[in-house]
């Protein structure tokens, strides 16, 4: 730092004259270093010391243009990730159209055998190209796997085609902090999964103290803020804003009452009982707090006042989660029957999932998914089910019974006695006649007779069978109910004094006795096994469901034509036109994600140039200013020069 010279007010000393000069000549030499420096390297400061706020700025500056170059990287890198998909799409689309246009062809009556063969092979042919294309790896990443990308996500089993991908997307920061989905599931362009098995139950875990608030009414949570609780006398205001489980929510409640009291929290199965201590008297009351609506969030809002009664709260409806205990799932009917497990028949293999050994939720769904059947099982999104489908393209599935419960308190069972008619074998409902459409002989020898006209679901079957007028009687009474192992109707005729063999009987002209199973198809008759308790008839299962995709359309399509079944035909036709619109659907998806990228890259652009100015602005110089500076700065240099020359040649005649 200079030294400081005072102002002389008498004549100024030769020495202090000198130092002055020699400070100025220093202090010049300085700032033309600084401003050669700085023309130079074209910046204002290179030590943040020189201006600490604006290096502060700058390194902001700096670092956020180092994360905008780097999402034009992961933005250019996603726009070629996604320019792939909807090329691979765009033949996905072109081939689709081809089989459809063949298909059609190949349905009609003056087709050849030679042709339908053909058309077969082609059909064949044109799997294994989309198989390919659903399998297309880019840059070492599966385009349609979802989330993983390790592997290829469909693969043959056999005649049928499996899916191994998921229904996540990868996402990459195309700026900061907005990730965007860069890819499309397998499941989302070609469809990979069928229809949920899920059912009407709610599983209603109870509710425990370690149940998090977020996960109240279904997942939908609850956000806390305080209440009043009161004894007619005294009020204590509680905050419950810091609460994280129901069981903090108690706890707080417990530890703030009214002044000489003493309140008791309890967590139930399904909500909370606030009670206040008898030996006191008066009257709990719980109130909200001037525009509040916690104690209504928790279901125990009570500002009339319970005397010292208890107040019980109402049902909290904890979502299902995956560390739910099955001990804690509540049933309206019998305990869960874990032990029994559960059949999936897929592809014509029957499978049985042993969930004796699970403890929580997620080992119920791990003992399916860790299975051979080929199926996912998950918690649904409304958290209070969990539902299971298949990712088997081309076969049949369905959820039944192992001798057991597990499936039908699960809700996960295939068939049911709400099952409607119209949906069976796979949409094509059941054929009726007017009059009577099968007939049931039993062991006694008595038919009975049977018109379904009017029912609309499997119960209403079951119970035209068993509430006949003429079945009425306990010893001889067929009893219609679903198969206890498997799926299906099962009749049973215990009357093991009847000299008969229970048969079921179609009659001419209605189809309905092939299309509730009772009968196989083309057959006439079926006959019940018989056993030391009875006679037994299981009926097929007739609600199969199939996965919804692409592969399942043409691999139904290949098996239609080999065998021409048009009514198979026909559907597979109609099947695929659902596919094309999905596939249609998903390439302008990504088409809308493509350009929805070019306005971000665009926008990165203009906040670059913006960025680089602040940048500039903040540590960078004025040229024309900087030259400016220094020349002028070399001027009083000179001048300094000049009369130091002159200072330092003075003589005794010149001091004197």
């Amino acid at each position: 730092m200079p030294g400081f010279y005072p102002v002389p007010s008498t004549r100024t000393s030769g020495l202090l004259v000198q130092a002055q000069l020699l400070q100025q000549l220093h202090a010049d030499q300085i700032d033309m270093a600084r401003l050669t420096q700085q023309i130079s390297t074209g910046r204002r400061i290179t030590n943040p010391s020189e201006d600490a706020p604006a290096a502060q700025r700058g390194q902001t500056l700096q670092r956020l243009l180092e994360l905008k170059a780097q999402a034009k990287i992961n933005l250019q890198t996603s726009q070629s990730y996604l320019d792939a998909s909807d090329s691979a799409l765009g033949d996905i689309a072109g081939l689709l159209s081809d089989v459809r246009a063949l298909a059609l062809e190949a349905n009609s009556d003056t087709s050849s055998e030679q042709q339908r063969q053909a058309a077969a092979e082609q059909v064949s042919g044109a799997i294994q190209r989309l198989l390919e294309a659903g399998n297309q790896n880019f840059r070492g990443r599966h385009l349609f796997g979802g989330a993983r990308t390790d592997g290829e996500p469909f693969v043959y089993e056999g005649q049928q085609i499996a899916y191994h991908g998921d229904e996540g997307s990868l996402q990459s920061f195309v700026d900061v902090n907005l990730p965007y989905a860069t890819n499309a599931s397998g499941a989302e362009v070609f469809g990979a999964y069928s229809a949920e098995v899920r059912g009407a139950v709610d599983l209603n875990p109870a509710l425990t103290a370690d149940t998090p608030l977020s996960a109240l009414f279904g997942g939908r949570g609850v956000s806390l803020g305080s209440l009043v609780i009161g004894d007619g006398t005294n009020m204590s205001t509680i905050d419950l804003s810091g609460a994280a489980t129901i069981g903090d929510v108690a706890d707080l409640l417990e530890a703030n009452p009214p002044t000489g009291r003493t309140i008791t929290a309890t967590v139930t199965a399904t909500g909370l009982t606030v009670d206040i201590d008898d030996a006191g008297g008066g009257n709990l009351t719980i109130k909200e707090v001037p525009n509040g609506n916690t104690a209504e969030q928790l279901r125990i809002l009570s500002p009339l006042g319970t005397g010292v009664t208890p107040v019980v709260g109402g049902d909290l409806n904890p979502k299902l989660r995956l560390t739910s205990a099955l001990a804690d799932l509540q049933s309206s009917g019998p305990p869960f029957d874990f032990a029994s497990g559960v059949q999936i028949t897929n592809a014509g293999q029957t499978y049985t999932i042993d969930t004796s050994a699970a403890v929580t939720v997620e080992d119920l769904l791990n003992a399916f998914n860790g299975s051979d059947a080929n199926v996912l099982a998950q918690i649904d999104a409304s958290g209070d089910r969990i539902i299971v489908r298949s990712r088997l393209s081309g076969a049949d599935f369905s959820i039944g019974e192992n001798g057991g419960s597990t499936a039908t308190q699960l809700g996960i069972r295939s068939l049911t006695t709400d099952t409607m008619l119209a949906d069976l074998n796979h949409g094509r409902g059941v054929g009726l006649r007017q009059g009577v459409d099968f007939s049931i002989i039993r062991k006694d020898g008595v038919q009975l007779d049977f018109d379904i006209d009017g029912t609309a679901t499997i119960g209403d079957v079951i119970d035209l069978i068993n509430n006949d007028i003429n079945n009425l009687n306990p010893a001889t009474q067929v009893v219609a109910r679903l198969n206890a192992t498997g799926n299906g109707i099962e009749l049973f005729d215990g009357n093991l004094a009847g000299p008969g063999t229970l048969q079921v009987l179609r009659t001419f002209g209605s189809t309905a006795a092939w299309d509730l199973g009772l009968v196989p198809q083309d057959a006439q008759t079926a006959t019940a096994v018989s056993s030391v308790s009875g006679d037994t008839l299981s009926a097929r299962d007739v609600n199969p469901l199939e996965v919804s995709g692409v592969y399942n359309s043409l691999l139904r399509m290949q098996a239609a034509l080999e065998n021409f079944d048009r009514e198979d035909l026909e559907r597979a036709i109609n099947l695929l036109d659902v596919d094309f619109e999905r596939v249609t659907f998903a390439r302008s998806e990504i088409g809308a994600r493509g350009r929805t990228l070019e306005t971000v890259e665009s926008h990165l652009e203009d906040e670059e140039i913006l960025l680089k100015s602040n940048l500039s602005d903040e540590i960078e110089i004025d040229l024309t200013d900087a030259i400016t500076n220094l020349t002028a700065r070399q001027a009083a240099y000179q001048a300094s020069l000049s009369l130091a020359a002159n200072l330092f040649q003075l003589s005794l005649f010149n001091f004197l």
